[in-house]
């Protein structure tokens, strides 16, 4: 492991929602895509809020600490998300804020202490003295750390952490992208986000028609590759087919990996495409992505 990875990882792109109130989960069970009641203090569950026509607000990470619930957002979607969560929270004792007074930071696998790693071994969630860690599996063991005590001094940079979601699969839903993709189309039910027989949710309907009749045709890819330059977010990109360019995808996220110009792309691709086909950004002749 390279000793960069010896530090704590700075979570600041990301937003932490609460949800208090006696109602914060039954609420939440008509507004997201995974069974509510299968959340617990053990049992941290991703998941996406959609909009009516199915497509994504965003998708998230739910915990629990004590009677409240806990979401992970990207920062970019959270004050969009969490009014378009309270739309329909007038008649519910509940109350959905970002919180102010916890913190986050990732660990990586050789920054997670023996006894957490070990209480983690068959659950993916606990808090304990007043610390919760979630752990996320891809591409390696990881935990998100959830605490009161600042943790702004010496941290690894966001783009760390999102690296490390890259390489996992797990989609990076930023404003520029919001209200555009079905869960599917991000790989969600890949990663257990997604619940076909809850019952009814916010976009409920357009999610299982994509899932048992086929109406979803994308799905999440990561591209790596050299340019001198990212894509933009929501951008498209360029494949080489039959000798010629052709425009398509929808890019979610891009990173520069290193000073050579290394970059990963994320982006969200027709199925059936040949796994050796060459991707370009548009206007940048010079760049080549191939899929990771």
């Amino acid at each position: 492991m390279n000793n960069l990875f010896l530090k704590p990882i700075s979570l600041a792109d990301w937003q932490l929602v609460k949800i208090s109130g006696e109602d914060n989960q039954t609420y939440l069970q008509g507004q997201v895509t995974i069974n509510m009641n299968d959340l617990s203090d053990q049992s941290a569950l991703f998941a996406a809020h959609c909009d009516a026509k199915g497509k994504m607000w965003s998708n998230l990470v739910l915990f629990r600490r004590g009677q409240d619930i806990y979401y992970i957002v990207r920062k970019s979607v959270a004050e969009k998300q969490i009014a378009e969560l309270k739309k329909y929270a007038v008649f519910s004792k509940i109350n959905i804020t970002m919180e102010q007074n916890l913190n986050m930071q990732g660990l990586t696998k050789e920054l997670i202490p023996q006894e957490i790693y070990n209480q983690l071994d068959d659950k993916n969630c606990f808090t304990a003295n007043n610390i919760t860690y979630i752990k996320l599996p891809l591409p390696e063991v990881r935990v998100i750390m959830v605490t009161p005590e600042d943790l702004t001094d010496d941290l690894l940079p966001c783009s760390e952490w999102l690296r490390l979601d890259l390489q996992a699969g797990y989609a990076i839903i930023d404003a520029e992208n919001m209200q555009s993709l079905l869960p599917q189309a991000c790989n969600l039910q890949y990663h257990d986000a997604i619940s076909f027989d809850k019952g009814c949710y916010c976009g409920q309907e357009m999610v299982a028609r994509a899932q048992f009749r086929g109406a979803n045709k994308r799905g999440l890819y990561l591209l790596a590759g050299k340019s001198d330059v990212l894509p933009s977010i929501s951008d498209s990109l360029e494949y080489l087919i039959e000798g010629n360019w052709r425009e398509g995808g929808q890019v979610l996220a891009a990173l520069k990996l290193n000073q050579s110009n290394d970059i990963y792309v994320q982006v969200v691709l027709n199925n059936g495409i040949d796994i050796n086909t060459l991707f370009r950004i548009k206007g940048q002749p010079d760049s080549k992505l191939n899929f990771s």
